[in-house]
């Protein structure tokens, strides 16, 4: 494991993400969150629906059904060049896509936006939140991943220690804070050899029944942010963080 620091300069980060979900009300409906643009800021000038697409097929009385799809409008989506703001009926969700910045500013940014989707919204009751951290570590002239990932996938002998790509997914708790987190990693397959590209998603979240107004929020987040950052610091090796610094 590497050694925590405060903050990396040149962090790895490709998208950060704040999600808040909502149990879904009634009054609230895709068109709520339509022609936002002038009271989110002008600068949220790429604008979209967001919908979801349910398929269904399958066999009656030994005869094939008819494939069926039905949409479904969910609300909209927002952006300004690397931020990312969902408003749905069922949550809101916000991202800074790199580069990225600094949690004040990220987290800042979410906040003052959540306060307009719950003006909008007024859910009753949240189900989930999360802070949500992608990162993607480009290594060129190494294949060792152990010299990057604390934890790298280990190989039974005689299997040939040449990996070429790989996925592992662990799902902890974090009963001190309340909380838990799916952590990924994976070796992106790569055309270059020399170029070794290394994926480490980490998801901590906390799944309770929340009032929307609490005043403890921010601090909610601000623990699954410690976790965030103990898991990551934990899951890569001090020579991968002086890479970033």
């Amino acid at each position: 494991m590497a050694r925590p620091r405060d903050h990396l300069k040149n962090a790895p980060i490709v998208e950060a993400v704040i999600d808040i979900r909502v149990l879904r009300e009634l009054a609230a409906s895709p068109d709520t969150f339509a022609g936002l643009t002038s009271s989110i800021g002008q600068r949220y000038s790429q604008v979209g629906s967001i919908h979801s697409l349910e398929a269904r097929f399958g066999i009656e009385s030994g005869k094939e059904l008819p494939p069926a799809q039905r949409r479904a409008d969910l609300g909209w989506r927002y952006q300004a060049g690397p931020e990312v703001v969902q408003f749905r009926v069922d949550g809101f969700t916000f991202s800074r896509l790199e580069p990225y910045t600094n949690w004040d500013e990220v987290f800042g940014e979410a906040f003052r936006l959540w306060g307009i989707y719950l003006n909008l919204a007024r859910p009753k009751q949240l189900s989930r939140i999360a802070v949500r951290y992608i990162n993607r570590m480009t290594v060129i002239g190494s294949r060792n991943i152990g010299d990057f990932l604390a934890a790298p996938p280990m190989l039974p002998k005689p299997v040939t220690p040449i990996i070429r790509d790989f996925l592992t997914r662990i799902h902890v708790e974090d009963k001190p804070r309340n909380s838990a987190a799916v952590i990924v990693q994976a070796l992106e397959p790569q055309f270059d050899p020399n170029v070794m590209s290394l994926l480490l998603d980490i998801d901590a979240y906390n799944e309770f029944n929340l009032d929307p107004t609490d005043p403890d929020l921010p601090l909610q987040f601000l623990r699954l942010r410690e976790l965030k950052n103990e898991i990551f610091y934990a899951s890569v090796t001090e020579k991968c963080v002086e890479m970033y610094q």
